[in-house]
């Protein structure tokens, strides 16, 4: 049977076999005439390999987006979200051949406690794989429908660590780790920059450092006196690749390679158990590494009433991304509110008299 109605549906679908590879799905049509009139043209197309995409499997994909998101800072997370992806859907299969009631069972198991945000992230993940493959002439099939998938996210100020807590969490932290927490703390820099950060980057007598921020490209970053002086007690790493990075961290417990007491590079996975450490000891709850890059810009808001110096030391490419600090403005606007209330205002002047 070259063309069939599933139950319950309103269109014919198709589903034939040309050279052992399967070719199905959707018409689009309501009426078996028109549907197999559309069957006919898709065996044509199927019968021309040349006027077709070539497939691609999940694995494919994932090598081939990754010979452009290495580059990027975030590489350490989407590289764990892309072999989550790849053992999830199975290697093997063929991106064409991937529904949309696929994914939303994949990203439904993925859940299993986590935050919404964090699973919305491995969607955009999935995303970028998709579209890159399908952008590099890949046959990927009917597009997913990828907002179908986002999760809701409650939208709320950033976290802010208030002065108390900053004091608390420092007393508490690790000492070879401490200058790398206050380092993003102090800059608002995101994580995978700080870390990310070579010595070649930094050119401390113009006080300035190249960092490569979210979107890959690269920018010249103004450094505080504050920042220089952090930078510049740094100590060594004890291999030499390690000794590229600035910031390091000193080894708790020897494995594999890595030898207790030795200096490596600092990365967010070394960095991940000494900062929940040090909040559960300073008793801060529900603080995140990114929330130091939040309370640095709530800051610079509080400071100067600018968004948009927030948003240039932020690096945000968009307005939009900065107006979730607007919250900090609130003085402003609750002192215009008393100012319009004024005894002075016309309202007031008018208010309580009668008519004789």
């Amino acid at each position: 049977m070259s063309v069939y109605k599933p139950k319950g549906k309103p269109h014919y679908h198709y589903d034939f076999q040309i050279r052992g590879r399967r070719f199905h799905g959707s018409t689009g049509c309501s009426t078996k005439r028109l549907a197999e009139e559309f069957e006919r043209r898709e065996r044509h197309k199927a019968a021309l390999p040349e006027t077709r995409r070539p497939p691609i499997t999940v694995n494919e994909a994932a090598g081939l987006y990754q010979e452009r998101a290495e580059l990027l800072p975030s590489w350490r997370t989407i590289r764990y979200m892309t072999a989550a992806l790849v053992e999830g859907l199975g290697a093997g299969r063929v991106l064409s051949e991937i529904s949309q009631r696929d994914l939303q069972v994949y990203f439904a198991k993925r859940r299993d406690g986590r935050a919404n945000a964090s699973i919305n992230r491995e969607i955009e993940n999935a995303r970028a794989i998709w579209r890159h493959a399908d952008d590099s002439e890949y046959e990927v099939g009917d597009m997913p429908k990828w907002g179908k998938l986002t999760l809701k996210v409650a939208r709320k100020p950033p976290r802010e660590l208030d002065l108390t807590e900053e004091k608390k969490l420092f007393l508490a932290i690790r000492n070879d780790v401490s200058d790398a927490v206050d380092f993003l703390l102090k800059s608002g820099w995101r994580r995978g920059e700080v870390l990310g950060l070579r010595w070649t980057d930094v050119n401390l007598p113009r006080k300035q450092a190249v960092t490569r921020i979210k979107g890959g490209d690269f920018v010249v970053r103004p450094l505080t006196a504050t920042l220089v002086e952090i930078i510049a007690r740094q100590p060594q790493a004890d291999d030499d690749e390690g000794k590229l990075f600035v910031f390091t961290y000193v080894c708790q417990k020897s494995r594999g390679n890595r030898r207790a007491g030795k200096r490596y590079p600092l990365t967010a996975t070394a960095l991940r158990k000494p900062f929940e450490a040090a909040k559960a000891d300073a008793g801060v709850d529900n603080f995140r590494i990114h929330d130091l890059r939040h309370t640095r810009g709530t800051r610079i808001v509080r400071a100067t009433g600018s968004l948009a110096a927030a948003k240039e030391a932020l690096k945000h490419r968009r307005i939009e991304t900065t107006l979730r600090y607007a919250h900090v403005l609130d003085d402003d606007v609750r002192n215009a509110l008393d100012a319009s209330e004024s005894r002075h205002s016309p309202d007031q002047k008018n208010k309580g008299k009668r008519k004789a």
